[in-house]
């Protein structure tokens, strides 16, 4: 039997912010390239003293950041993107900031903040990290008495997914539909070998008001001595069967603050995770 070389990507070598969102819908607000000519106005809500101030953030991360966390990092805090919006009512004039830094891969680099500007000033409404929106994120554009919300991608350790999400009146999540979650290989689990190896993969394929439209990407195989999915690479004279790679649509229905899958997506999400 000829030998296979398996090659995978260790999970440091992935990017903690990974994933493309491609919409061509008005409805979906895409991501700043470049931070605004506002964003000045704004560290005064992040920075702890204007010495601090830098064009993209504070060079010396904001000691409110550190109050639950085990593990930081010198590095500053750097924002990403703004995303203007009314995130918590209608008529407020807020502010979504994705950043990165101050804290080390242990902790997950990325962080976010939800911002107000009132009576001429900006103020911080709340602080994200590890939970809630991170990673990439633009905003579904809200209709008649509904408010903005964000449909966010995030990925670390070879793992993610995307999600929807809603704040309440104060700045914190009312709502977190989870839709799709992805995997770049089966091995973050555990370093054994293994007889079925699969990954998942998804992409926006078309988002409104009313419903959020996904492509999702799977690739599986049985493999036969087992293999380590984990390992970056292996000789075995392993065979494969059962090789499925199937690109399939999954669809998730507003349902006031929250999207849910319909009956076919369900069946389609059920099939996914029995391909871990």
């Amino acid at each position: 039997m000829r030998n296979r070389r398996w090659t995978c990507l260790w999970p440091w070598d992935l990017l903690c912010l990974c994933g493309v969102l491609s919409v061509s819908v008005g409805g979906f607000g895409q991501s700043d390239s470049a931070l605004p000519a506002e964003f000045a106005a704004m560290r005064p809500a992040l920075c702890d003293k204007p010495a601090d101030f830098i064009d993209t953030g504070c060079n010396v991360c904001p000691a409110f950041m550190f109050e639950n966390a085990e593990h930081t990092s010198n590095s500053g805090l750097g924002v990403n993107s703004v995303l203007f919006g009314s995130f918590t009512s209608l008529n407020k004039t807020e502010a979504f900031l994705s950043s990165v830094g101050c804290f080390d891969h242990a902790e997950g680099y990325a962080s976010a903040f939800l911002l107000r500007k009132e009576q001429g000033s900006w103020r911080r409404l709340s602080f994200f990290h590890k939970d809630g929106p991170l990673g990439i994120c633009s905003k579904i554009v809200g209709q008649g008495d509904m408010r903005d919300s964000l449909l966010c991608n995030y990925e670390d350790y070879g793992a993610g997914g995307f999600r929807a999400i809603a704040f309440d009146a104060s700045g914190k999540v009312k709502t977190e539909s989870v839709l799709v979650q992805t995997w770049a290989y089966p091995g973050f689990r555990s370093e054994e070998k293994q007889k079925h190896c699969s990954t998942v993969d998804a992409q926006i394929k078309n988002v409104s008001f009313g419903s959020i439209e996904i492509s999702i990407f799977m690739n599986s195989f049985d493999v036969d001595p087992p293999i380590n999915c984990f390992n970056e690479s292996e000789d075995t004279s392993s065979t494969i069967s059962n090789s499925r790679k199937v690109e399939s649509t999954a669809i998730f229905i507003r349902n006031d603050d929250s999207f849910a899958p319909d009956e076919k997506t369900k069946k389609l999400l059920a099939e996914i995770a029995k391909s871990r």
